[in-house]
């Protein structure tokens, strides 16, 4: 609980000051000196930042697995969860309730019809899609007709000709085909196929504006040890996979999941393709989006300290530690293999922290989102049926709430984003449409650790159609931002 976190933290701040003594006492006896450090050593063991609170705030052991999504449907500030058998409403930050619902899941949250609250799109089943009320309640709405050319396990949302309307990619699974389709509300047929990619394997689907001209590009992990596919908008509803001229494929191995951030912190955003890879197979990697001044190539740096696995499977970038960068999560699916949270040390090193942090070994999941549940300022983690509630404390955080206006941009704000600045540094971050990892979704909230800057900070919005609104505001907050 957070008392004992707390008194744990407290112990060890105490004690680590009687240890700096006891070391400058030149005058104590060496088996003195030892005996008191082995009395302490208790006092020293930290507990991690994660607690597995699944029982006490769900009131069940496990709330399904296979993928999460998080979104607040009924606009109360506290942010919800579909997994694969429930949704489950956030009451107050405080638990979260399982409740009836017209969905069939898994889900990926948007506004689809752009009347201010979130709907979802069933990823297991393309062209299903229910409209909310805002107050926890669906009904059916006409989605792509199809054919679709093959199941599907993961989908992302993204506007991809600037018109204010979500559209939405479909990855084809086991030699099928993407489909990607474009929203038109004001034709009989609504959704209008613009892609079709025969010979798919796609495990994972993830939108970013990446090349930041104002449309939605989307990057597919390919299974079956084909080349990951990076299809970039013309801005008129047409796409083409440019992954080979830009240095993103990946690896070209058994990708099941990846996902876009500012690794860096240099402005653009980052990929990180997450490789099942047999021995000798390509292994996961970081891929470093070189900015205008290359084209927005991609440089391929590694590993960047993501240790072999065989079974990798779903990441998740996020700042758990509220320290200003983006942090990795990433699941695995062998039993002999288990999931790891990586620390980002900065210059592209990543460090184990998964014990330290207070993670269990967890067993074979895709699942894996961030959200923060209890809004205290820092990122949960949804993984494997279990809810780890994050007890960090010790650091400055904002987070920052998009809404479009409904006409230019849509009001889920989906594919825009904001930059922080602190000092010499600006952190950036975009509204995901889902299709983290394998089917997830992090909060459409955006979440900004800072560190130990107590002060005010600058922020920047770049909505979906390239304008730009700016502002001033404390730390320590969520904000909410209307477009104007």
């Amino acid at each position: 609980m957070r008392i004992t976190h707390f008194i744990d933290c407290l112990l060890s701040y105490v004690f680590r000051d009687l240890v700096k003594k006891v070391r400058l006492n030149r005058s104590m006896p060496q088996g003195l000196w030892l005996a008191s450090l082995w009395l302490l050593l208790p006092a020293l063991t930290l507990r991690g930042d994660f607690e597995d609170q699944t029982k006490e705030f769900c009131g069940v052991e496990n709330i399904g697995d296979t993928t999460a999504a998080f979104g607040d449907f009924n606009h109360d500030g506290y942010v919800d969860l579909a997994t694969y058998t429930g949704l489950y409403l956030n009451v107050a930050g405080k638990q979260y309730q399982k409740k009836v619902h017209g969905l069939h899941l898994p889900v990926i949250w948007a506004d689809i019809n752009n009347d201010g609250h979130l709907d979802a799109a069933t990823v297991s089943a393309p062209g299903t899609m229910r409209l909310g009320d805002g107050q926890g309640n669906f009904v059916e709405a006409v989605g792509p007709a199809g054919p679709f050319g093959a199941g599907c396990i993961a989908a992302s949302w993204g506007d991809i000709n600037n018109d204010g309307w979500l559209d939405i990619y479909y990855g084809g699974v086991d030699g099928g085909a993407d489909t990607l389709w474009l929203q038109n509300p004001d034709s009989d047929q609504k959704w209008l196929r613009v892609l079709q990619a025969g010979g798919a394997y796609a495990r994972g689907v993830v939108a970013c504006d990446f090349d930041e001209d104002n449309d939605a590009d989307f990057y597919t992990s390919n299974y079956w040890l084909a080349p990951n596919s990076l299809w970039v908008s013309d801005g008129r509803g047409g796409a083409a996979n440019r992954a080979n001229d830009l240095g993103a494929q990946g690896g070209s191995g058994h990708s099941i999941g990846a996902c876009w951030g500012d690794v860096d912190n240099d402005g653009y955003f980052d990929i990180f393709a997450g490789n099942f890879a047999h021995d000798g197979q390509p292994q996961s990697r970081f891929l470093r989006n070189l900015g205008p001044a290359e084209g927005y190539r991609f440089e391929d740096r590694g590993a960047g300290g993501v240790q072999y696995q065989e079974s990798y499977a779903s990441p998740t970038l996020g700042d758990y530690d509220n320290d200003g960068d983006l942090d990795l999560f990433f699941t695995t699916v062998y039993g002999h293999n288990a999931a790891r949270l990586y620390r980002n040390e900065g210059e592209w090193k990543f460090t184990d922290v998964t014990e330290q942090e207070g993670l269990p070994r967890l067993g074979a999941t895709y699942q894996a989102a961030w959200g923060d549940v209890d809004n205290d300022g820092d990122l949960d983690l949804v993984t494997n049926g279990k809810l780890f509630i994050n007890q960090s404390t010790n650091q400055n955080w904002l987070k920052i709430h998009l809404q479009g206006d409904g006409q230019q941009v849509n009001t889920s704000a989906i594919g825009s984003t904001v930059k922080v600045r602190i000092g010499q540094q600006t952190l950036s971050r975009q509204v995901e449409g889902g299709g983290v990892g394998q089917g997830n979704q992090n909060d459409l909230t955006l979440h900004f650790g800072l560190g130990k800057h107590a002060g005010e900070v600058e922020y920047s919005v770049r909505w979906t159609n390239g304008t730009k609104q700016a502002g001033v505001t404390a730390v320590d907050r969520t904000l909410h931002v209307l477009m104007k």
